[in-house]
């Protein structure tokens, strides 16, 4: 698991530190086992996700092939799938009313770090 910063065309001055997962269990579990003080994240190839079994709402942001905000989705309760045609990565963190990316934001990043092979 690396960690990626992202900013937007739109809101420059707003910087997002996301954990990436790219794997697929790494994106199959997302946030599921943590809780409402966890880390956004970041799942790579991903334009669908599920809550079953969370503990706690969550937002959603899924993003296309060029960084394009697709869909934001705040305050998505357990129990629901969402999926979203085009989208290449999708963006979650535990609901908050803070902060967050908005539909139609062009995202690019800024940093990655990612940690040494093993």
């Amino acid at each position: 698991m690396g960690v990626v910063r992202v900013r937007s065309d739109e809101r420059p001055w707003l910087c997002h530190e996301l954990v990436v997962l790219s794997t697929w269990a790494e994106r199959l579990r997302g946030l599921l086992g943590t809780d409402e003080g966890a880390a956004p994240v970041m799942l790579l190839r991903c334009g669908s996700v599920h809550t079953f079994g969370m503990s706690y709402p969550i937002d959603v942001a899924f993003v296309g092939e060029r960084g394009e905000v697709l869909e934001v989705r705040r305050g998505v309760g357990p129990g629901e799938f969402l999926s979203s045609p085009g989208a290449e990565c999708t963006i979650e963190r535990p609901a908050n009313g803070g902060r967050w990316v908005e539909e139609g934001e062009h995202l690019w990043v800024v940093s990655l770090s990612v940690p040494p092979a093993t």
